[in-house]
C-alpha cells in the first residue's frame, strides 16, 4: 500500500512536503510510504484527493487500504504477540530476503519444536505451560514462511557458541544441529558459523529485511536486552548492512560452516 502511494505521488510529480494534509505531515507520509505506519482509510481519501486520482483507482486504493488493515494469520496468537513483534512478523512475511545474526540462540526460523520449547521456558520463567505452548506454536507456524511459494531467502549467521549451548540437554541440541544441517541444504537458506577464533562479534542480535518485490528500502531490526528497535533511515540501515557484510566476511564459508555443524553434532 505504501509503495503504491509513493508511485502515485511521484507520478503526480509531487514531493512529500508538497503533499501536506491537515492530518498527514511529510514525516508521517514518509512512514506510510515505507510501510512503517498503518494506513487508515481517511489517510487514503485525503491523499487521493490531493493527488487528483481518478474515481475508479481511488476506490481500488480504499479497498486495498481495508485489505492492508486485515489482521495477519498470527492474530489468533495475540495473547503472546506484543505490538512491537506483531509488526516484525508482518514485515518478515513481506520480505524477500532476511539476513540475521545470533550469538546466543539458533534463530527462531530455524529452531526445532523441542529446542524452541526449552528456550521459551528459560526466557519466560513465570509463564504457565499454556503460554509456553502458545509461544512455541507461533514460532513453528512462522517457519512455514520458508517453505511457502514465495520462497524468501534466509542468511543466518550463528556464533559458534550457539552450537555449544545445550538448551534442553545434549539430545535436544543434537536434533537441533541435525535440523540445521538439513535446512542448510535448502536452496533458499544459507547458514554461516562465526568461529570462536574470530573477534568480529556484535553484542546484539540483528536482522535485516529486504523488500525487492515492493522496491522499499531495507529495514533493520535490532534487539538490545529487553528492548527492540526498528531502523529504516537510509544512513542507519547502511551502517547495519555494513556490519552484516563484515560478519559474512569473517564467518566460515558455507562449506566450512557445514563441517563445523557436523563437528558439533
Amino acid at each position: 500500500m505504501g509503495h503504491r502511494l509513493r508511485e502515485i505521488r511521484q507520478g503526480a510529480r509531487l514531493m512529500q512536503k508538497d503533499s501536506r494534509q491537515p492530518a498527514i505531515s511529510p514525516s508521517k507520509l514518509s512512514r506510510l510510504e515505507r510501510g512503517l505506519h498503518r494506513v487508515r482509510v481517511e489517510d487514503t481519501v485525503q491523499l487521493v484527493e490531493r493527488y487528483q486520482v481518478g474515481e475508479a483507482e481511488a476506490e481500488q486504493l480504499v479497498q486495498l487500504t481495508k485489505l492492508a488493515n486485515e489482521p495477519g494469520w498470527w492474530a489468533h496468537h495475540k495473547k503472546v504477540v506484543p505490538p512491537w513483534f506483531d509488526r516484525f512478523i508482518g514485515l518478515q512475511e513481506a520480505a524477500t530476503w532476511t539476513r540475521t545474526y545470533e550469538y546466543q540462540l539458533v534463530p527462531g526460523l530455524l529452531q526445532t519444536e523441542e529446542y524452541a520449547r526449552a528456550v521459551t521456558e528459560v526466557k519466560y520463567l513465570l509463564a504457565g505451560a499454556g503460554e509456553v505452548e502458545a509461544r512455541v506454536r507461533l514460532r513453528m507456524e512462522r517457519q512455514e514462511l520458508l517453505g511457502s511459494p514465495a520462497r524468501p531467502r534466509l542468511l543466518a549467521i550463528l556464533h559458534e557458541a550457539v552450537l555449544h549451548s545445550h538448551f534442553g540437554g545434549p539430545q535436544v541440541m543434537r536434533r537441533q544441529v541435525e535440523h540445521l544441517i538439513r535446512m542448510a541444504s535448502q536452496p533458499n537458506i544459507s547458514i554461516r558459523v562465526m568461529p570462536f577464533t574470530n573477534q568480529c562479534v556484535l553484542g546484539s542480535p540483528m536482522t535485516l529485511l529486504r523488500f525487492d518485490q515492493y522496491q522499499l528500502p531495507d529495514l533493520a531490526y535490532v534487539e538490545r536486552g529487553s528492548r527492540s528497535e526498528y531502523i529504516g533511515e537510509l544512513e542507519e540501515t547502511d551502517y547495519f548492512s555494513a556490519q552484516m557484510a563484515q560478519l559474512v566476511v569473517h564467518s566460515a564459508s558455507v562449506g566450512d560452516s557445514l563441517a563445523m555443524l557436523k563437528s558439533a553434532l
